[in-house]
């Protein structure tokens, strides 16, 4: 049998075999059958408050924790920004050439929660930790964006680093990057072993024309001046010297009616003094001479000349080469030994 016993709160309660029942759960409170009604109703007023809190109290740690799951999850809001890949294309790291032309395509989009629209590419290339940046702004904000960029790698060898990021109208970015390493490449080169040239007092010829290896006295020298890279002499302080037709100092030591400064071209080639070890029979190409020549090749004159001396130099046409001292003999009437390896 169900007695209604309170009609005066919202949810109503029944007694069941000495239980209360409580229609809004499924929540069982003990209660003797013999207690008083006016117990009975005191406990039960009581657990029902007990009961209301519980829920109460149970509905804010569920919220709070709910809130809590949503905000640990942060949507992303960055735009989309892809290499293009296939062939023809630089999309990752990749070794090549130096002076080598390349191409790199790129695709962005906004944001597919944002929607924010696209409204600059920057691109980055850092070489010898020296940065060079491009920003190209959009005049007006792009929906997407596909573009192909031709490039030429640096002229010498090394690495560099190339970044390229997309920002939106919200101040979002995206960045990708690659790192293309630059290597030489090594060309034919010609190579004139064991030729003589004579000092200033010597009839041997003391001019060397590089571009095919002929020694020339000093009046056929003048006739063919446009191809003299250099010539040999013995000073009184300075001793075993090698000089271009354009220093001064050689031009005090080959005077008269053939003199240098009769000469209709004196070529301004350049020299320094090679201080690494090289293995001379090594060179079979121009590698190791571009590497000997990139930095440092400044003089008109190189003086004080020793045996196994090995000069680095680039001629007014732009060729490069080494030059290796074989023997050195007598002095101002004397003669050096020379070998050369020179590009083609």
């Amino acid at each position: 049998m169900i007695v209604d016993i309170f009609k005066d709160i919202k949810e109503r309660i029944f007694i069941v075999h000495g239980y209360i029942w409580i229609r809004f759960g499924q929540i069982f409170v003990h209660s003797h059958p013999k207690i008083q009604l006016f117990n009975l109703k005191l406990t039960a007023m009581k657990n029902i408050h007990s009961i209301f809190s519980l829920i109460l109290f149970s509905s804010i740690l569920v919220f709070t924790s709910c809130s809590k799951s949503d905000s640990s999850d942060p949507v992303d809001q960055t735009p989309a920004i892809n290499f293009v890949g296939g062939s023809g294309y630089i999309s990752a790291d990749a070794t090549l050439s130096v002076s080598e032309i390349f191409k790199v395509g790129l695709t962005a989009f906004p944001n597919t929660n944002s929607g924010a629209k696209l409204t600059k590419l920057t691109i980055t290339r850092v070489c010898n930790n020296q940065p060079l940046v491009q920003d190209s702004v959009f005049s007006t904000p792009q929906a997407s964006l596909n573009i192909i960029i031709n490039a030429v790698t640096n002229n010498l060898p090394g690495q560099e680093k190339w970044y390229f990021k997309i920002t939106d109208k919200n101040g979002q970015t995206k960045e990708i990057s690659f790192t293309i390493t630059t290597i030489a490449v090594s060309s034919p080169i010609n190579t004139f072993s064991m030729k003589i040239l004579g000092a200033q007092g010597n009839t041997t010829g003391s001019s060397f024309a590089s571009i095919d290896g002929t020694v020339y006295t000093l009046a056929n020298a003048k006739t063919n001046a446009s191809k003299i890279d250099w010539l040999y002499f013995y000073g009184e302080t300075n001793h075993a010297s090698i000089a271009a037709p354009s220093d001064a100092s050689a031009a005090g030591v080959f005077n008269g009616d053939n003199g240098l400064a009769s000469w209709a071209v004196r070529n301004n080639t350049l020299f320094k003094k090679v201080t690494e070890v090289i293995n001379w029979e090594s060179i079979t190409n121009d590698q190791i001479i571009v590497a000997q020549t990139t930095t440092g090749v400044t003089n008109t004159k190189i003086n004080e000349l020793a045996v196994n001396d090995i000069l680095a130099f680039i001629t007014a046409g732009g060729k490069k080469g080494l030059m290796k001292v074989e023997t050195i003999s007598g002095t101002t009437a004397g003669s050096m030994t020379l070998s050369v390896k020179v590009q083609q």
